[in-house]
């Protein structure tokens, strides 16, 4: 191995001791003879990956009272030629989302690499592995993936520029871009009164931790001052839910809402097909659109996947280019009718 690939190794075994905890934020390192011993190179070699661990603003050296691991909470500089989107290719929200990132990453001259989400690993490990191979500019898709904000805050100090879309789980380490949920749920509830609907219903899922979830829950409550949601579908059972939802509406044949707002696409397919096959007079509208959308007479609120694109790549720009001077946010988008009243 050549000298400089020796120091370059030394600094990435830091970096590696600073991602997993072992040396923590404002915790003094061990003196240079020590660390030295303990990574088995020589004193000159330490020196030099631990001088370009000052330049990147991850140590302080202090005379008199040794070396100190610092973070910072701030974006940094590098190439925008690639961007790597991490998202759940199973979501069929997604192939529309990342045509529209490609086609946009391409204008601006980027290349969009896509990597699935983890199963086996966490999100922060698998974000630390793409740091490792110098891809610093991140955007997730984060859909039900637990995030472990220390870590997050490790990597932001690490170097990584990263922006989260459809939740806010990503602050104060990184950008958040998503629907207006209470926007979207306001707009389709008073759509649905203006047409005469009185009784309004919602169905959405048990995972009110998920950001999207919660949100147009929460709104919904809020501006209907009902105390519950009528249909609560089990997450776990996403892929094979319209039984449940068959016998939950039949059960409930006589009570039913006039109208019933669905909080996505597949709470939006589930319960148009079970009320088809029901033959219940009921008007379905969804945020997000399915392909039996229009067929079913179902009122669809669409995201603007364009002005989402643009802003995800505006902030990792921002990030790149504002250094010390950038501060997280949340950047709420509005959407749109595709279907309406029929």
């Amino acid at each position: 191995m050549g000298e400089e690939n020796l120091y370059i190794n030394v600094k990435n075994r830091i970096c590696d001791a600073i991602f997993n905890g072992t040396y923590k934020e404002g915790e003094r390192i061990p003196a240079e003879r020590i660390l030295a011993e303990e990574l088995d190179v020589s004193r000159v070699t330490l020196r030099k990956a631990l001088a370009l661990l000052e330049e990147d603003n991850l140590i302080v050296r202090e005379v008199g009272s040794g070396t100190r691991i610092c973070f910072h909470n701030y974006g940094t500089a590098g190439s925008m030629d690639m961007i790597v989107l991490i998202a759940p290719a199973k979501n069929p929200f997604f192939s529309e989302f990342i045509a529209h990132f490609q086609m946009y990453a391409e204008q601006k001259g980027s290349m969009l690499l896509y990597v699935e989400k983890p199963h086996r690993e966490s999100l922060e490990s698998c974000l630390y592995r793409l740091y490792k191979r110098g891809l610093q500019n991140v955007a997730v898709w984060l859909e039900d993936l637990p995030v472990d904000i220390e870590k997050l805050k490790r990597l932001r100090a690490l170097g990584m520029n990263m922006v989260f879309f459809d939740t806010d789980k990503g602050i104060p380490y990184a950008d958040c871009v998503a629907l207006d949920n209470n926007r979207a749920i306001c707009e389709i509830y008073q759509k649905l009164r203006e047409s005469g609907y009185t009784d309004i219903g919602y169905a959405g899922w048990d995972r009110s931790d998920i950001y999207s979830i919660g949100g147009r829950e929460k709104a919904y409550l809020e501006i209907s001052g009902k105390k519950e949601i009528f249909l609560r579908l089990p997450w776990e059972c996403r892929n094979s839910s319209c039984n449940f939802v068959l016998q939950r509406l039949n059960a409930f044949k006589g009570e039913l809402p006039q109208a019933i707002i669905c909080g996505d696409r597949e709470s939006g397919m589930v319960v148009s097909s079970a009320a088809g096959r029901l033959k219940l007079q009921m008007q379905i509208a969804s945020v997000d659109d399915f392909p039996e959308a229009r067929k079913r007479h179902v009122i669809t609120y669409v995201q603007n996947l364009k002005e989402c694109v643009r802003q995800i790549y505006e902030c990792l720009q921002e990030q790149n280019q504002k250094g010390i001077h950038w501060v997280s946010d949340v950047y709420l988008k509005n959407g749109g009718y595709k279907n309406g009243i029929q």
